[in-house]
């Protein structure tokens, strides 16, 4: 065989990669038992990053890297997938987007997340997998991005979810706006994660961050 008839091999692989996503998206859509009262979203979550670090540190250690490939791109993809799932199933005619500008023009921040309803936004949601890389300076730089979006849409609201706990202090325990307006979902690495005992590590589930922007979806005024 040729190296190119090896390869395309690996390329029907990645290829079929993308099309169990849409069969899963679909099955999960129609057949599965999703409630937003249970923590089953956040541990679905957990536990595709925890794949996602595993197989990726299998790649590192033989190609001889010296980091994985950054997380936070799947991560995000990760939780629009359901909350993608939700708004449809929901159908109250919210619309997620990611990466998208909230204005065309210059300036107009691209949040990581983004819930539509027409042409207007009803919340966003920056994803980190971790803060450590911005321990001091986190909520400073959130709250210039939600002062941008209320510029723009003064009734939008702006949330922050952290994938993990470690490698940073968290948020402080006075803050009133965790489990509110910012998330951590988990206590622990993902690649440390065992599906038996997950319960134990989940900190603050995405479900309420789901329920919360299907809330502002559905009223004119909202307060967080």
């Amino acid at each position: 065989m040729s190296l190119l008839e090896f390869e395309k091999k690996y390329w029907e692989s990645l290829d079929n990669q993308q099309k169990q996503l849409l069969s899963l998206y679909e099955e999960i859509k129609s057949d599965a038992s999703i409630s937003l009262e249970e923590r089953d979203i956040t541990k679905a979550i957990l536990l595709r990053m925890k794949a996602y670090y595993d197989v990726q540190n299998k790649i590192k250690e033989f190609l001889n890297k010296r980091y994985l490939s950054a997380a936070s791109d799947f991560f995000v993809e990760t939780i629009v997938f359901y909350l993608k799932i939700i708004l449809e199933i929901e159908d109250i005619g919210l619309e997620v987007h990611s990466e998208r500008q909230i204005r065309q023009k210059k300036g107009a921040i691209r949040p990581d997340i983004s819930v539509w309803k027409n042409n207007k936004v009803v919340a966003i949601v920056e994803c980190k997998t971790q803060l450590g890389w911005n321990r001091n300076k986190w909520e400073e730089d959130f709250k210039k991005r939600e002062t941008k979006l209320k510029y723009e849409f003064p009734n939008a609201k702006a949330f922050l979810v952290v994938m993990t706990l470690k490698n940073w202090p968290g948020f402080p325990d006075n803050n009133k706006k965790v489990g509110k307006q910012y998330f951590t979902l988990s206590s622990a690495w993902p690649g440390n994660i065992s599906e038996d005992k997950i319960d134990n590590v989940i900190i603050n589930p995405i479900e309420d961050l789901f329920k919360k922007i299907i809330l502002y979806g559905t009223t004119e005024r909202n307060t967080v």
